[in-house]
């Protein structure tokens, strides 16, 4: 090779060309262009309690401690969520309701460099990295402009700091830790995922301590060891840290509680997946193909084989946690690669500089061209796209008639209807923790005619009922003695319910 052409190569950003950046131009911004076509987080039915919360809470600086927006307000609920309901809540001051989509957008991009970077695209796994980016976002564009997405991006975070630590067997990547987890305690309930994936870390550094010192030949061996005490008092700072929120240690009962509700097995959900759709294929791949990896390595490492273990059998068991298998395939199958090509150089990461600001700022462009260029500024065009899916005629109707309070209201609509009808308090909707169990279980069994209406309390003793036109509970009791139609449209039905002596 010439002196010049070597001193070219010195002067070039390892593994960026202009084809290699576009290309993660369209890797990071693919989603949120979909989004900004399809504008699928109107149809969100979460995000409405999450704006209204939000609100709430930036005009009475307080966090609520009870079910407001509820028939239930007298009931203890604490909002683990309050920090991106917070958030959420002000960017929509300011967007208006263009912030729905645009938060999601935003949400779509990071998603699409965490997985990028998780999957060691900046060590010289480039090409790997950027297919299982590709392939990883294709099942979490279910997830809408939710907290949740905050778990799952700070899950992948705190992945890249762990694993990187064992890498290296330096303590330094682990010193961030405490502060991703007081953020995350803020932002969404799923922190405690992240414990346990640290717990994880923990008790494998354990177990190869112990297989070092009675020489285990079957355990795989890495060149550096991390100081167990020193992994030990991060995790220690990190469950500190995860405390210091409005609600203290009372996010680990509530999640534990969420988890185990018998009325799971009501909400679609929780359940696990059925297969019907392609992501459904796509995620158990993903996760067939990290098993595999690890074969083709031969690999004993015990941290990447317990993690795929335990993130598989949560995913598997129940549909929305799909993204801890998602996380962990794409981490696994990049070390994988990282180990084949002989563990990339760190010299080449000091030349990532002047390519991540490029790609971030053309990125940015062209995310931003996409949103003010295709969602529409008129909050009517918006509303519209979600009279698709939500009652929005049917709660003009009942704003419009003066209909008389209280509401019974389905449990898919209980959210928006806080945002959109406040001044009917819900009888139900999504908030987890707020409702009994045995009431959340007695809706199901009602709207599911397994019981009578006249024993459960809101229903019987609602003045107004709004319901899904089509389903089972709306069909029967527009016929029944005692209601009549106050309004229909094609997905709701309004339905007065005669006073009773």
């Amino acid at each position: 090779m010439r002196n010049g052409d070597s001193l070219i190569d010195a002067r070039r950003p390892f593994g960026i060309t202009t084809s290699r950046l576009a290309v993660l131009v369209v890797l990071f911004a693919f989603g949120a262009i979909l989004e900004s076509v399809r504008l699928s987080a109107l149809a969100n039915p979460a995000i409405w309690g999450h704006l209204k919360v939000g609100g709430w809470i930036l005009d009475n600086r307080e966090w609520p401690h009870t079910g407001i927006f509820s028939r239930s307000a007298n009931l203890r609920w604490r909002d683990f969520s309050w920090g991106y309901d917070v958030l959420a809540a002000a960017v929509y001051r300011m967007l208006g309701l263009r912030a729905v989509p645009g938060l999601l957008m935003a949400f779509r991009v990071v998603l699409a460099v965490t997985a990028f970077l998780v999957a060691g695209g900046r060590r010289g796994n480039f090409w790997i990295a950027v297919v299982l980016s590709a392939l990883a976002q294709i099942p979490l564009f279910s997830i809408g402009p939710v907290a949740e997405n905050a778990s799952v991006i700070l899950f992948g975070l705190e992945l890249l700091l762990l694993l990187e630590s064992r890498r290296s067997g330096n303590f330094g990547p682990l010193c961030p830790l405490p502060v991703l987890f007081f953020v995350w305690a803020n932002l969404d309930i799923g922190f405690v995922y992240g414990m346990g994936l640290f717990a994880l870390f923990v008790v494998v550094l354990v177990v190869e301590q112990m297989g070092r010192t009675s020489n285990w030949g079957w355990l795989g061996r890495h060149a550096e060891q991390i100081p167990l005490a020193r992994a030990a008092l991060v995790g220690a700072g990190c469950a500190l840290a995860s405390m210091v929120n409005p609600y203290g240690h009372q996010g680990y009962a509530t999640f534990w509680s969420i988890q185990t509700a018998a009325v799971n097995r009501e909400l679609p959900d929780f359940a696990a997946m059925k297969f019907h759709q392609p992501q459904d294929y796509l995620v158990l791949l993903l996760a067939m193909a990290a098993f595999l990896s690890l074969g083709l390595r031969r690999s004993r490492d015990l941290f990447l084989l317990s993690l795929l273990i335990v993130s598989g059998a949560l995913s598997f068991h129940t549909q929305r946690e799909n993204w801890l298998i998602i996380c962990s395939a794409v981490a696994v199958i990049g070390a994988m690669g990282l180990r084949r090509q002989g563990e990339a150089k760190e010299e080449r990461d000091a030349r990532w500089g002047r390519p991540v600001l490029a790609v971030a700022g053309l990125t940015l462009i062209v995310v931003l061209l996409a949103f003010v260029l295709r969602v529409p500024c008129d909050r009517n065009s918006l509303l519209s796209k979600a009279a698709a899916v939500f009652p929005v005629r049917a709660c003009d109707a009942i704003r419009m008639q003066k209909l008389a309070p209280p509401l019974f209201n389905s449990y898919a609509w209980g959210a928006f209807l806080t945002w959109y009808l406040p001044e009917y308090p819900v009888a139900i909707d999504g908030r987890r923790g707020l409702y009994p169990e045995e009431e959340e279980t007695n809706y199901f069994k009602v709207m599911n005619a397994e019981m009578p209406y006249q024993s459960f309390a809101p229903m019987s003793q609602a003045r107004t009922l709004l319901l899904d036109r089509d389903g089972p509970m709306g069909e029967a009791l527009r016929s029944l003695a005692g209601f009549h139609v106050a309004y229909e449209d094609g997905i709701s039905i309004v339905l007065l319910q005669d006073q009773k002596e």
